[in-house]
């Protein structure tokens, strides 16, 4: 079980200030080129759309915390959360706008003129506020560091440290290591951290004699000394018991409870945290935009793929539609081109006849090398344009642009898949389509689905599309 502070959204409040800052500035840039003046505190009704602009920003950086780990992260990914934040904040402010139906006189245009410049001069001063602490001569302290003592094993030792250092997590410093399973290690180094003591028998009198609040026992309590612990509590330390049946768990479903006469580590079921359902609402806006656009895109691409086919002889349909389960196990139909001959069905019938092709559908639900494509087909699922028509389905709301793969009937079952797969809409792209494409096995494509559905997010959505783009340019992996 990691440790967090109840506190860490606060950690970086001075990026938040930095922040309010821009988009105030942002606010005056777009208000003077709008009226050609700065008269705006002589209106009410922008006075009003300054202020709940400004609320909105504090409200989102209370729910997505988008300052985790700011000071470590590369320019590439700050552009990345920077860019998130402005959309966040725009469609927050557009929604809540038109459904209260507040200021019939504001501006969409203007509105994403501020979001836009805010995105830039956050990004801006952002790296100058970075770079002055980093170099210095600005020094930030909301959260004294703690002490910490760390009782684990030789194996385990680099991950744990790395985990209680990491991100929101680094409120803490590791003062010392003691190994229950190792009586030779006298430093512990770790890449890009100072080089850290083992203490082998008198980390006791250390962690008293330092005024070390806190230890963390990441191993099972029975493997460290007899008394050791309790005499460590009795002189006021903290102890941090990691309860390694937990790990791997989501550290916020999980929670101390009273179990009968025990204590119990309870791990909730799943929901989704709040910052996310913000997300999910704010999503069906932007796919029902991206629907639209990917329709009419779709139009004149369906004239070229029709002519191509019967330039090639084929007359048969060009889309084909495919029974798929979609989100909370509803049934849906979704649309494609057709990349395969028109009886593809019967042909795959006899081919499961081989027990070499069964094997291998049977596990991954495909063919490495599906003597049912057309020449046309390898050529659409190579460029993904196979997936375009799916634009319909984002469209009706049945899909996303981003999520997990959508399941043929029995398939999750099949594989012994969690129900966790179908609490978000199935996508044309998602986390298993950008980390390998087809190239990677069924069990490991179903823990990439898992993590996209408990993490996901605007910034995950768009790294997919992204990365997605990128395998669709260097041909990696489509089938």
């Amino acid at each position: 079980m990691q440790i967090k502070s109840k506190y860490s959204w606060m950690k970086h409040v001075d990026f938040m200030v930095v922040d309010l800052i821009a988009l105030f500035l942002s606010y005056l840039i777009s208000y003077y080129l709008k009226f050609d003046n700065l008269n705006f505190a002589q209106n009410d009704e922008w006075t009003r759309y300054l202020f709940i602009v400004l609320i909105l920003s504090i409200v989102i950086n209370f729910f997505v915390n988008p300052y985790s780990g700011i000071l470590k992260r590369s320019y590439y990914m700050e552009i990345i959360r920077a860019f998130q934040l402005a959309v966040y904040n725009l469609l927050l402010a557009s929604a809540i706008f038109y459904a209260f139906k507040i200021g019939a006189t504001y501006s969409r245009e203007m509105s994403f003129v501020m979001y836009g410049i805010y995105f830039v001069l956050s990004l801006l001063l952002k790296f100058l506020w970075k770079k002055l602490i980093v170099s210095g001569k600005v020094v930030i302290n909301t959260t004294k560091q703690i002490p910490l003592f760390v009782i684990g094993s030789k194996e385990g030792i680099e991950t744990t440290i790395r985990n209680v250092t990491a991100g929101d997590f680094q409120l803490y410093d590791v003062k010392g290591i003691h190994l229950v399973d190792d009586k030779e290690t006298s430093r512990v180094d770790i890449e890009g951290m100072d080089s850290i003591p083992v203490f082998i028998d008198d980390y006791e009198k250390y962690v008293l004699d330092n005024n070390i609040g806190e230890v963390l026992v990441a191993v099972r309590p029975g493997l460290v000394e007899e008394g050791v612990l309790e005499r460590l509590n009795a002189n006021a330390v903290g102890l941090n018991i990691v309860v390694e049946s937990a790990v791997g768990f989501q550290p916020e479903d999980q929670y101390i409870q009273n179990f009968g006469v025990y204590k119990s580590l309870s791990i909730g079921a799943f929901s989704f945290k709040p910052g996310q359902m913000l997300y999910l609402a704010l999503k069906r806006l932007v796919d029902f935009v991206c629907g639209l656009i990917g329709v009419i895109i779709l139009i004149p691409v369906t004239v070229i793929v029709k002519l191509i086919y019967l330039l090639t002889g084929d007359k048969a349909k060009i889309f084909y539609r495919q029974k798929r389960i979609g989100q909370n196990g509803k049934e849906i139909r979704i649309w494609k081109f057709r990349s395969m001959v028109p009886n593809a069905d019967e042909i795959l019938k006899e081919l499961l006849k081989d027990e070499i092709y069964r094997k291998e559908w049977e596990e991954n639900q495909k063919f490495s090398n599906d003597p049912r494509i057309t020449k046309v087909g390898k050529i659409l699922r190579k460029t993904s344009i196979d997936e375009l028509p799916q634009m319909i389905n984002i469209l009706k709301g049945d899909m996303s642009l981003v999520g997990p793969r959508p399941l043929v009937a029995g398939e999750l079952e099949q594989h012994g898949g969690l129900k966790l797969y179908q609490k978000v809409k199935p996508g044309i792209t998602g986390w298993w389509g950008c980390n390998g494409r087809s190239n990677i096995d069924y069990r490991e494509r179903l823990e990439l689905e898992y993590y996209y559905v408990r993490n996901c997010s605007f910034y995950l959505d768009i790294l997919c599309i992204f990365r997605t783009a990128l395998a669709v340019i260097k041909k990696d992996g489509a089938q």
